[in-house]
């Protein structure tokens, strides 16, 4: 049995290389970047890997691996799991505040699985905030809340007075 604490590897070009095999049996050997990518697109949202799940989001937060998880939400290879990989930003426990207008953006998606998602990780965020971007991001808020449908709107006001909270501490 391997040993769970050797997860690392998965992110170290030097120690592991990643070989992806297509479905026509092509295989691809991801670049540097694109493998580290690549590796947290699969171990964070393929069902083959929900038992290292865990141990992947705890190297994510002990290497602070925040920016690959980033990397990873806007890769268009990550398209249909995007909201997967945007829970895994909480569940992840890193502290993604000086990302804040990322989430934002994200929040305001029109998908809702990813909007509920990145509404978790801002309340989840810690401080400190660029209050340039506390003010951005409310008044962005508000300039979708008034075009929204009541579904999307409790999500909306939710964000909202979590900013709100935030500029205000």
């Amino acid at each position: 049995m391997e040993n769970k604490d050797d997860l690392k590897k998965y992110f170290d070009n030097k120690e592991y290389s990643t070989a992806i095999v297509g479905a026509e049996g092509e295989i691809a050997i991801p670049a540097s970047n694109e493998d580290k990518i690549t590796t947290v697109i699969s171990l964070l949202t393929d069902p083959k890997n929900k038992d290292v799940k865990e141990e992947a989001l705890l190297t994510l937060k002990k290497e602070k691996g925040a920016h690959l998880l980033i990397n990873a939400i806007n890769s268009k290879k990550a398209k249909d799991k995007k909201h997967i990989l945007v829970a895994a930003c909480w569940e992840s426990e890193i502290n993604f505040s000086e990302h804040l207008s990322f989430f934002i953006e994200l929040a305001l998606s029109d998908d809702y699985l990813v909007s509920l998602e990145a509404i978790t990780v801002i309340e989840n965020m810690e401080g400190p905030f660029n209050q340039e971007a506390l003010k951005a991001g409310i008044q962005k808020v508000k300039d979708i809340q008034k075009n929204t449908s009541s579904e999307r709107l409790v999500l909306l006001n939710d964000l909202a007075e979590t900013l709100k909270n935030f500029a205000s501490a």
